[in-house]
């Protein structure tokens, strides 16, 4: 059996058009951001405080937020892998009476834009440890004091 090519010509379009549904069919997220949403949890794994924290970039602050005894906590931001996002943190728990205050970047492009989309971090007195995406889990030291 052979095919003609007037009906194969109609094959080749009906072909097209449904392949062209298909893309148009993306949500309207995928066509505004091609490069999807970053999600960064902060997860509390003191030893039995309450991890009080704020984070910022230069466009947008958290407010003073609480995560209690081993719960999380997530923000979401829209990436641009021109943008060079940078959100920082302050975080802090009361420890044997005295207030301990600790500085980290949760978000530096440089470091972690082709690393995860949801990155998730373990918050303790050690330090921050990214727990998700490549290479993971990743331990970093809290920024100098004096920064």
């Amino acid at each position: 059996m052979t095919i003609s090519s007037k009906s194969l010509s109609k094959v080749v379009i009906m072909l097209i058009l449904v392949s062209f549904n298909l893309n148009m069919s993306m949500s309207a997220d995928t066509l505004l951001n091609p490069w999807g949403t970053v999600h960064v949890t902060i997860n509390n794994k003191l030893n039995n405080k309450q991890l009080f924290f704020r984070c910022k970039d230069k466009h947008w602050d958290s407010n003073p937020q609480v995560a209690p005894i081993g719960q999380s906590w997530t923000f979401h931001f829209r990436n641009n892998p021109f943008a060079n996002y940078l959100f920082f943190c302050s975080f802090g728990w009361v420890e044997g009476g005295i207030s301990v205050v600790r500085r980290f970047d949760i978000y530096d492009a440089g470091r972690d834009d082709d690393v995860c989309q949801q990155c998730t971090w373990d918050i303790s007195e050690k330090g921050p440890c990214r727990v998700s995406g490549y290479q993971a889990p990743a331990c970093y030291a809290w920024k100098p004091e004096n920064v």
